[in-house]
């Protein structure tokens, strides 16, 4: 399965999910993305570096001491959740999502979780 066809999956599975992209954190680019909200490239690059940022961020060295490695991080806004989720085992790998606030948040993060483990193994 393409990168695009397991992103529609995630899409088609969660209906609440405006936009799933994938990024590559190390590079900066969202290299695939799917969704019904209808979003411009330069959109696209500020959610990958806000993801980028939400990782690298020094103030996360308090959360790594108790917690380990961040690998997901959560924006509320009033016009939606974003939810940023890195691979444990390619840390530059990310999904990039915008939800509406009425999504299964538990499942939701359960599908993407897997779907972006599937992209970094390449199966």
């Amino acid at each position: 399965m393409s990168v695009s066809e397991l992103l529609g999956g995630v899409v088609k599975a969660y209906p609440q999910a405006r936009v799933v992209a994938f990024a590559d954190l190390s590079s900066r680019m969202i290299l695939a993305s799917q969704g019904n909200q209808v979003v411009t490239q330069e959109n696209l690059d500020a959610l990958c570096e806000q993801a980028r940022t939400s990782f690298d961020d020094p103030l996360f060295s308090l959360s790594v001491e108790a917690f380990g490695e961040p690998h997901a991080a959560m924006v509320l806004a009033l016009d939606g959740v974003q939810v940023y989720l890195r691979s444990e085992t390619e840390p530059g790998d990310a999904l990039v999502c915008i939800c509406d606030h009425s999504i299964d948040l538990a499942g939701f993060v359960a599908k993407i979780r897997e779907t972006l483990e599937k992209i970094s193994a390449g199966t």
